[in-house]
């Protein structure tokens, strides 16, 4: 059975032990390192979802928003299970949007796009490999 499990990057180092004993081994690998394009990173006040598989907890996707004034990041989205990433980029969608966010920023490879794209995402930017993408939310009284 999968789960996402909701973290706050806390700036208390005591109270992330969770999150980043989950986290841990992902945040070191070359190989999620090269699928990402880039390390992973965090600092205090990031949102982390962190799907997880069986009694084990075992790691399968996550994800992390970064929540601006202007704006919210989805960061380091990645899937070790193929297929993981579109119901945890769903979840981190309505998670924004629940928050208010009014536009939701994204940078990712190129070839993968389309995940974006079919859920409202436009391309603003080309950056080599990479693409950005923003999605825009309506909010009543907007």
């Amino acid at each position: 059975m999968m789960e996402i499990q909701k973290f706050f990057h806390d700036p208390d180092p005591l109270k992330n032990r969770e999150l980043f004993g989950l986290l841990g081994e992902y945040g070191l690998s070359q190989r999620v390192r090269g699928a990402l394009g880039g390390p992973v990173t965090s600092e205090p006040g990031r949102r982390w979802f962190i799907m997880t598989e069986g009694r084990d907890r075992e790691v399968v996707a996550f994800a992390s928003l970064r929540f601006r004034r202007a704006s919210t990041q989805l960061l380091h989205l990645y899937a070790l299970k193929e297929g993981c990433d579109v119901p945890l980029l769903e979840y981190c969608l309505s998670a924004a949007g629940e928050a208010g966010t009014r536009r939701l920023i994204t940078t990712d490879f190129g070839d993968k796009k389309d995940l974006y794209l079919c859920r409202g995402f436009r391309i603003v930017r080309r950056l080599g490999r990479f693409v950005r993408l923003e999605k825009e939310f309506a909010h009543e009284g907007a």
